[in-house]
């Protein structure tokens, strides 16, 4: 079964799978991961990229400088779009092709902050949905990442909003209240999967 997992920058998908990757037959494909990859030196990718948007972009050995580009993208949406046309279909090849070879068999977790405006949820069978308040998401981005207040607002205005989720997520998991509770939640969730924690997943 191949399970989409969405919710924006904040909401704790990242606590949430690694709570998932300690049960049994459970696989994670980290879509940001994948994106990330696609754009490394040498890729068809990071060429149409740099050629794009140039080589300003760039570190002092060529390689793509992602707070560079982010500020960029996240300023401008038509300049997202292109980046996400240059990405996306890298990605989708990627996730399809280890879907295919993982999700017969396992519960097959796509990861992506975006999982709806790329269009990946047309690979799930179903999708999971992270809840947390934006109060909590704006300090866990100010204390993890260093955004500013207005660079978290920018750039979660350009996500998927709660009602959304709420709307189209099949389950909807609730992140606002200590790692205990989320494990709870989870292990109630899971058992209707018929898995449990065992050496985890991968």
């Amino acid at each position: 079964m191949i399970i989409g997992m969405a919710g924006g920058v904040g909401s704790g998908k990242s606590t949430v799978l690694s709570i998932l990757k300690q049960y049994e037959k459970v696989r994670i494909c980290m879509a940001d991961e994948l994106g990330h990859q696609a754009m490394e030196q040498g890729t068809k990718a990071y060429e149409k990229i740099v050629a794009h948007f140039g080589k300003e972009i760039c570190d002092e050995s060529g390689a793509i400088n992602r707070t560079r580009l982010g500020k960029i993208v996240y300023a401008n949406d038509r300049q997202l779009g292109m980046l996400n046309e240059i990405i996306h279909p890298v990605v989708w090849e990627e996730i399809a092709t280890q879907a295919a070879k993982y999700g017969e068999d396992n519960l097959f977790f796509v990861e992506s902050a975006i999982l709806y405006e790329s269009g990946l949820d047309k690979l799930c069978n179903e999708v999971w949905g992270i809840l947390t308040e934006d109060t909590l998401r704006f300090k866990r981005l100010q204390e993890s990442r260093g955004y500013s207040r207005k660079r978290a607002e920018s750039i979660m205005q350009k996500q998927v909003s709660a009602s959304f989720l709420k709307r189209h997520c099949d389950r909807l998991i609730h992140n606002d209240g200590s790692e205990e509770e989320l494990e709870a939640e989870i292990a109630r969730i899971m058992s209707a999967y018929g898995t449990r924690r065992g050496n985890g997943g991968k």
